[in-house]
């Protein structure tokens, strides 16, 4: 009996050191090269493009009325609320953003929020600014304020792919910022392409059709194939209260470059300026559209219908690279253009055209009629001077008034007014709104006035 109990001991026992041994926790070298293993393409590109995925939040102002009963007169206050939800990205490392449009609907202030380095998911947020907004197409670009601490500070920054060679069924990765809880990623697939989608009384065109789930709060947020190539813009889902159920929209990244081909223009960016008017021609083209006679460019020998195919010995095959390239040049010399006019490259070379700074005061002249400086505190811009039989005189506009909003813009400095300017064509009717000192104190008008 001794002999068995001994043999049943050293059987259990061997058993047990058997089994210990494969509870035992693996080596560091075989966890990472587990993980090694586990870290597919979605992960690889999840990691390579978080860092310029950015919340965005806005406040709204709203107004209050009532009738107060002790004074026998109507009331009103206004105050500020929450308002829209949303996701976007950064695609210049200046910090300027890609979002949906009705993501800052009748936003008073935006707010965007940048991923701090590492993975705890912790964000730094910061004050922006619309500067251009595509209705039609639901997009927007804004621009995020400097850093007071670090007025220089570059943004990690994704660019912008195409989206014209995309398969129904190939994988998709959706990021964004749904529901406030943070950096979240989805994955799906194409389900279809060219939809037409009617959203808020808009009918929309050749949106891409997805599975992967969109929420709210994912709008404006960019959609990625498993290359990592950002392809689209997540915008809308299909209520599940109609019976849907994994329809999603995006829009396609060809639609996105068109509109910062046309809107992210290096005058509003720096306040400088070629003289030029570009516009997208046959193929996406950067063709010259104008020569402004008074500008930079008028002696360069540019005419109008003049196509750019490249920059200071750089290709730029569309506007769209001709705008990132002329933005992201930091210098303010002289730009060397390489030209075809007539299909042909011109036999002169490259075309020089020297930058030379915008002011602000003369575009709120020629158009307005009006020059004006800040006010040193964000609250608006003083006008200065008003040019006689000028559509400013015609609204009665004074030296000294405070002009805080123009259209539907909040005008909080002299900058404010330049973008706005941009937009400002011959004919078009701006709605204006002043502060006037009086005995009384300060009284607000708003009136109109027709741009020249």
């Amino acid at each position: 009996m001794r002999t068995r109990t001994t043999a049943l001991s050293t059987l259990l026992l061997g058993l047990v050191a058997f089994g210990g041994s494969l509870a035992a926790p693996p080596p560091e070298a075989s966890a990472n090269g587990e993980i090694a293993k586990r870290r597919n393409r979605i992960v690889q590109v999840v990691e390579k493009r978080r860092s310029a995925i950015v919340s965005i939040r806005t406040n709204r102002i709203v107004k209050r009325t009532w009738y107060d009963i002790w004074t026998h007169s109507r009331q009103e206050k206004l105050y500020e609320r929450d308002g829209g939800l949303g996701s976007g990205a950064i695609f210049h490392p200046d910090g300027y953003v890609i979002t949906n449009a009705h993501v800052i609907s009748r936003a008073s202030n935006i707010f965007v929020g940048i991923p701090k380095p590492g993975e705890s998911g912790d964000s730094v947020e910061r004050k922006a600014l619309p500067m251009a907004i595509d209705i039609e197409h639901d997009l927007a670009i804004l621009r995020l304020l400097p850093d007071p601490e670090k007025p220089q500070a570059k943004y990690p920054y994704i660019t912008l792919g195409r989206s014209n060679d995309l398969m129904v069924g190939e994988t998709i990765i959706a990021m964004g910022h749904p529901f406030r809880l943070g950096f979240t990623v989805t994955t799906g697939i194409v389900s279809g392409l060219n939809r037409a989608l009617e959203l808020g009384g808009r009918k929309f065109d050749d949106f891409m059709q997805v599975d992967a789930a969109i929420n709210p709060g994912n709008s404006g947020g960019p959609l990625f194939d498993v290359t990592g190539r950002w392809i689209g813009v997540n915008t809308a889902i299909y209520n599940r209260a109609f019976g849907a159920e994994g329809i999603g929209f995006a829009i396609p990244a060809d639609r996105v470059r068109s509109l910062i081909a046309k809107a992210f223009k290096r005058r509003v960016v720096s306040g400088d300026w070629l003289g030029v008017e570009f516009t997208m021609g046959k193929g996406g083209v950067a063709e010259v559209q104008h020569v402004y006679p008074k500008g930079p460019a008028a002696e360069s020998g540019l005419r109008s219908g003049d196509v750019v195919v490249g920059m200071n010995e750089g290709p730029t095959a569309t506007l769209y690279d001709l705008r990132m390239a002329l933005v992201s040049r930091s210098s303010s010399g002289p730009i060397s253009l390489l030209v075809r006019r007539d299909g042909r490259l011109l036999r002169g070379g490259p075309l020089r055209v020297p930058l030379q700074p915008l002011p602000t005061n003369r575009l709120s002249a020629r158009h307005l009629g009006f020059t004006a400086k800040d006010t040193g505190d964000s609250g608006g811009v003083l006008v200065e001077t008003v040019r006689p039989g000028s559509p400013a005189e015609r609204m009665k506009l004074k030296p000294e008034d405070r002009i805080y909003g123009l259209g539907e813009w909040k005008i909080r400095n002299t900058e404010d007014l330049l973008m706005f300017l941009q937009f400002v064509e011959k004919g078009d009717l701006v709605d204006v709104k002043i502060e006037r000192r009086t005995r009384r104190g300060p009284v607000k008008y708003a009136g109109s006035m027709k741009a020249e």
